[in-house]
């Protein structure tokens, strides 16, 4: 296909729906939440959904008895977007080749959106715009697996199931990864089932999800900068049908040979330059309906 209708003219367009959904695809295959979290479109105002809580079981009753009435919790929460952009600057030399531009415009694209999606939902290690109606997992309960041994690893599955959770997904960093690869069981047998298809494997009978940003590094403490110690964090796992996370309208692009951009304090003039920049954005929400049920892995 031809990727975009680019002239030394062109000061903004915007994506076709075929080339945003490109995009978006590979968002969904590189990022951890998008693949295991239930996904909405959303308005740009934001979406209230209802929340239910949960029901007691029904009782046994006998011929004209009357039956017994359950008022279960019921409750609300509010998914607002909020936008995350990026802007990606290339040389007029890839101008000359629409497959290699489109090639590297999808390419780093999609991997700076998965990466603010998994390490701001995740990891926590980019803030996210909003306390209110956006969660966030980094403040779940922790679970550390310690010496590596079956116990630890187990201790991740009974955190959510004696929270009434469903260990169905684990979102996994390489560093954790590794973890679980070396794992076995009192019998030598490892902890990993390989799976059938190209994805990684189950652990525990929870599907493993490998995020590049899943990772945070130790924290050593450091009082005379008033810094605490904190472990080195694996990845999540948790009963992600109580995870949503919502899209408006996919990714938006605008392209510009003419702006003067700021990279890092550093001015960049495109026109002097011979580049041409790409803004890519999108509008993203993510909220939890009950963060007792994940649980933070950590060493």
């Amino acid at each position: 296909m031809t990727a975009l209708d680019l002239s030394r003219s062109t000061s903004g367009v915007y994506l076709t729906p075929e080339q945003s959904n490109e995009i978006w695809t590979d968002v969904l295959k590189q990022s951890a939440v998008t693949q295991l979290a239930t996904g909405v479109k959303l308005p740009g105002s934001g979406m209230e959904y209802d929340t239910l809580g949960d029901m007691s079981a029904a009782k046994w009753v006998g011929e004209t008895d009357e039956k017994p009435v359950d008022k279960p919790t019921i409750g609300s929460r509010v998914m607002k977007p909020f936008k995350v952009a990026k802007i990606v600057p290339v040389s007029e030399e890839f101008v000359r080749d629409k497959s290699a531009l489109w090639s590297r415009i999808k390419e780093k694209a999609a991997q700076s959106i998965a990466q603010t999606i998994d390490q701001t939902f995740l990891t926590g290690l980019i803030t996210a715009p909003s306390t209110e109606n956006m969660d966030t997992l980094k403040d779940a309960q922790t679970v550390s697996i310690g010496s590596g041994k079956y116990a630890d690893f187990a201790k991740i599955a009974t955190t959510v199931l004696t929270n009434d959770g469903d260990l169905n997904g684990i979102a996994l960093s390489p560093h954790g990864l590794a973890k679980v690869l070396e794992a076995t069981d009192a019998n030598g047998h490892p902890l990993l089932v390989p799976s059938q298809s190209t994805e990684i494997g189950t652990l525990f009978g929870a599907r493993i999800v490998k995020s590049p940003w899943g990772h945070v590094p130790e924290i050593k403490a450091d009082s005379a900068h008033n810094i605490s110690a904190a472990k080195e964090v694996f990845g999540v796992a948790g009963d992600w049908t109580n995870a949503m996370y919502g899209t408006v309208e996919g990714i938006k692009m605008k392209i510009s040979d003419q702006a003067t951009i700021n990279d890092g304090g550093k001015q960049i003039n495109l026109w002097q330059r011979n580049m041409i920049a790409f803004l890519v954005e999108a509008e993203i929400g993510f909220i939890v309906r009950d963060k007792k049920k994940f649980a933070v892995i950590t060493a």
